[in-house]
């Protein structure tokens, strides 16, 4: 089973290149792999062993599977047959990603060493994810040419690697640079190896060109120093500062951003780039239908075909499945209930670790305070993309918690 459960992790490196576009939707492999490992992993647990892990972010993951699974009955009654299972796919999709956290924290939640094994190779997999983005920001920085084909957004001259968008690259970047900060403040024996994969995923997300990205990640990096190292923000801010100054490209997405942020405060949308401009009327036009079905919604993962009846999103596209922001999206489909339940979720693993950190002492204290500001800063990219609903991000994330909350547990 161990060897099934890195197989699933490392369905990371392929990415979105191994996606198989399914009813103007697209499913990965994990959508079939992760179904198939947390059910068995499941039935040994509860008929063999009889016993389960108990994380912290167990309960409010199965309330809000609850109404989802709810929102999805009364929603998606009216939908082709085909789109009810593409739809309650995901549901499957969201269910083994909670499963998957659970046997993360069974197989190396024991001791220490596990940790580090778990850890290294986490590692390793992120570190071959930057190193194909690299290698594609340099040798493929246009992708225009797959793009109408391959159902992705052409951009241009930004590192996608294998997932094929800057925005979520940059949304897993932003939550690893915290943690991989409390693993370099932990150890002793890799600081080398640590700062050397820092490095690179700073270069990384600064070729991203993602603003919602950098904003997390500097979010994420300013709570874990503020906290563990405040001298190091100085050092932060004249680091970004510089690489803005020398990056042309950089200036005009930070002239871009600052020019947003004053049109909205100003309430003058003229002065707002045309990405932002779209991902205003995304979620204008979003919250409209929350008013219409505010209590369950209008079914988990309906979103494509009840918002494409609205007028609001062309179903032929890939990118039609939610609006323009997890937290956004989640309100339209599951309402103030589901919201509410999903919320519940990321607060609990933010507060959870941040406590232990506090108030712990043992001595990776440091990680837990790193994976709660990498929370946070998955908490502001959801804002902007539909992060904390992409599987090659929650992957891991469950998976770490999974452990950490294990090790916590027996410390």
């Amino acid at each position: 089973m161990r060897l099934f459960f890195w197989l699933c992790l490392l369905l990371l490196i392929p990415g979105l290149l191994a996606r198989v576009s399914v009813g103007n939707a697209g499913l990965l492999p994990s959508d079939l792999l992760l179904p198939i490992f947390s059910g068995l992993w499941l039935a040994q647990k509860l008929f063999i062993e009889r016993k389960i892990p108990m994380p912290k972010f167990l309960l409010p993951g199965l309330v809000f599977l609850a109404v989802a699974l709810i929102s999805f009955v009364l929603g998606a009654h009216d939908l082709a047959f085909k789109e009810q299972v593409l739809s309650f796919s995901y549901w499957i999709r969201f269910a083994s990603l909670l499963i998957f956290g659970l046997a993360a924290a069974d197989f190396y939640g024991n001791t220490r060493e596990e940790l580090i094994f778990f850890g290294t190779r986490i590692m390793w997999i992120l570190g071959l994810v930057i190193t194909l983005g690299l290698i594609q920001f340099y040798l493929i920085p246009d992708i225009s040419t797959w793009s109408t084909e391959g159902g992705w957004d052409p951009h241009t001259g930004r590192l996608l690697g294998t997932w094929m968008d800057p925005n979520f690259i940059a949304g897993l970047l932003g939550f690893a640079l915290p943690l991989l900060m409390g693993c370099w403040y932990e150890t002793n024996n890799k600081k080398l190896l640590l700062s050397l994969l820092i490095i690179i995923s700073v270069v990384a997300l600064f070729l991203t060109f993602s603003r919602s990205g950098s904003l997390a990640a500097v979010i994420g990096l300013g709570i874990f120093f503020l906290l563990r190292d405040p001298k190091i923000i100085v050092l932060g801010i004249l680091i970004l500062s510089l690489g803005i100054s020398l990056n042309e490209r950089a200036q005009k997405r930070f002239i871009e951003f600052s020019g947003t942020v004053s049109s909205v405060l100003l309430q003058d949308t003229d002065e707002i780039d045309p990405t932002a401009k779209l991902r205003f009327k995304s979620w204008r036009d979003s919250f409209e239908l929350y008013r219409k079905y505010p209590v369950m919604g209008i079914g988990f993962n309906t979103y494509r075909y009840k918002a494409s009846e609205e007028g609001i999103v062309d179903e032929n596209y890939f990118s039609a499945g939610g609006a323009d922001s997890t937290l956004l999206t989640i309100l339209v489909t599951t309402g103030t209930l589901g919201a509410l339940a999903f919320v519940w979720i990321w607060w609990q693993l933010f507060l959870t670790h941040l406590q232990r950190f506090f108030y712990s002492k043992q001595n990776f204290r440091s990680i837990n305070l790193g994976f709660s500001a990498g929370i946070a800063s998955l908490l502001v990219h959801s804002l902007f993309v539909n992060s904390l609903l992409f599987p090659l991000i929650l992957l891991p994330t469950f998976a770490i918690s999974g452990v950490l909350d294990a090790l916590n547990k027996k410390g």
